[in-house]
């Protein structure tokens, strides 16, 4: 048998290889339930996810090498933009970026050129590792003010780094920088590429827990402890291992196969005591039913002081229709809390005050979720160990 620590997507789809090869596993995952950050709420129509959850360049691929899910992905293009000084600029067609007041026309100039540079520099390291240290070396900020401008990192790139990683912007490799630029690769001037999972991931999860089997599953159960052992006096034989879960029969150890570790870094250090270098960063998902959208954008970005790092409208990408009329839309924010009513309420009155088409009287409910690993913070100079 092989334990699987973790019940989110990535674990229940190793349970699920495992289970199609042809051995017995056991899934264990900590919380009430399995789906990990891809859990929704429920809605007058179809569910949705509790965090935004979308498909770039080729993520719908790797869905397809583990599922038959990969035809469910609606592909559309969603419009972006950047909310600075009380306004929404679009930034999707080159001329809406030239015009944009955070970098300016010169700045709009540099960043253009700034990018093709880039891609093209990555493009021919085609593989050579020893060629990817001045990525990995220096600070997204020092990359970036090194080789373009001061105005390019702090009016284009921070703005960016931050919705994604909140205060710790600062620390984050430029080796960010190949990821970020693949996810613009399919921008035009109708917005971006992105895809959605039609009905939402409650039919992917559901799927990968039938292929394992209920039974194979253990919810409010915690992996404690990890132990591995060669027999005692045979150096040279098979390494035995073994798991130890607490859950609500108790404290209890099994004798595995082998474990996968599905988990976030910090678990992973504690059960293997190896140092992963990459930390998590939390952030708090706000979702907000309402009778009319707030934006004609799918996703905005603040690029300077709002009670949010980027709001994700999602019923701009997929119709209203689909969740009994109602529009809706995530408010993300890194350093706000969402624990009780008051929170949300100073939320939506911080939204009041950025967006004049905002009503309180519009809104239908609000929900609110904490994403505890919404992004991973691996920093310059730190090798992640490839061996993990």
């Amino acid at each position: 048998m092989y334990g699987v620590v973790g019940g989110g997507i990535a674990g229940l789809v190793a349970a699920a290889r495992l289970r199609e090869a042809g051995h017995a596993v056991r899934v264990f995952e900590p919380s009430g339930a399995v789906g990990g950050r891809a859990r929704t709420h429920a809605t007058a129509g179809d569910p949705i996810e509790r965090t935004p959850h979308y498909f770039v360049d080729d993520a719908a691929s790797s869905l397809a090498a583990v599922t038959d899910f990969a035809d469910r992905v609606a592909w559309k293009r969603g419009r972006t933009a950047r909310y600075l000084d009380g306004t929404v600029h679009p930034v999707d067609a080159p001329w809406e970026r030239l015009a944009y007041p955070g970098t300016g026309l010169a700045d709009g100039v540099r960043l253009a050129a700034f990018e093709r540079r880039i891609r093209a520099r990555l493009a021919g390291l085609d593989g050579d590792a020893s060629g990817a240290d001045e990525f990995s070396e220096a600070t997204v900020e020092e990359f970036v003010r090194d080789r373009a401008t001061r105005g390019v990192y702090e009016g284009y790139v921070e703005p960016a780094l931050r919705a994604r990683f909140g205060d710790r912007a600062g620390d984050v490799s430029a080796a960010w920088l190949g990821a970020w630029l693949r996810s613009r690769e399919t921008r035009g001037r109708n917005g971006v590429r992105a895809g959605y999972l039609t009905g939402s991931m409650d039919g992917l999860v559901d799927a990968l827990v039938a292929t394992i089997g209920t039974d194979a599953i253990r919810t409010e159960t915690r992996a404690v402890e990890l132990d591995r052992a060669a027999a005692p006096g045979d150096p040279g034989s098979r390494e035995s291992v073994s798991v130890t879960v607490a859950g609500p029969d108790g404290r209890r150890t099994r004798e595995v196969d082998g474990v996968v570790l599905a988990t976030a870094p910090e678990t992973l250090e504690t059960l293997t005591g190896l140092e992963t270098g990459v930390e998590t960063v939390a952030a708090s998902s706000v979702l907000v039913a309402a009778d009319d959208p707030l934006t004609d954008a799918w996703r905005v970005t603040a690029a300077d002081d709002a009670p949010f790092d980027r709001v994700v409208e999602h019923t701009n990408l997929c119709s209203p229709e689909r969740y009994g009329g109602a529009h809706l839309w995530y408010v993300v924010d890194h350093a706000g809390s969402t624990a009780d009513a008051a929170d949300r309420d100073r939320l939506l009155d911080g939204l009041d005050a950025c967006f004049a088409s905002f009503s309180h009287d519009s809104v239908r409910w609000v929900r609110a979720a904490r994403d505890s690993a919404a992004a991973v913070v691996a920093p310059a100079g730190d090798a992640v160990p490839v061996s993990l």
